[in-house]
């Protein structure tokens, strides 16, 4: 029975020469278990920050956006107060009436002169 695939660490096929196949069995020591170990902790401890850290983030933004939310309302509701007060003022203004001027020709100067000289 012969292989229908052989792979090896020769650059080129010879013929009539005995090839060396390369081992498909992977080793693993203690060693290199606790490494692999550590690092995949580390990988999800590190996504795990990134994931909080950018829950956080997001909240803060979330609370500046309503800070400014709410003191725009407040805002609103002085503007809106000033807006009341300054068409009150003006219908004031509006249905005071004025007086009527007289010409300074029609204005009755016969005076008592003697009341007058006592008020002095």
């Amino acid at each position: 029975m012969g292989r229908g695939f052989v792979i090896s660490n020769g650059s080129h096929a010879e013929s009539n020469k005995k090839k060396k196949t390369i081992g498909r069995a992977i080793v693993i020591g203690p060693n290199a278990i606790k490494f692999v170990t550590i690092t995949i902790i580390a990988i999800l401890a590190v996504v795990y920050l990134s994931q909080s850290t950018a829950g956080a983030s997001r909240s803060l933004k979330i609370r500046d956006i309503e800070s400014k939310k709410e003191d725009l309302l407040l805002q609103k509701e002085r503007l809106e107060a000033e807006q009341t007060r300054l068409r009150s003022l003006k219908e004031i203004d509006n249905g005071i009436e004025k007086p009527a001027m007289e010409p300074v020709s029609s204005v009755d100067q016969s005076l008592n002169r003697s009341a007058v000289a006592k008020v002095n």
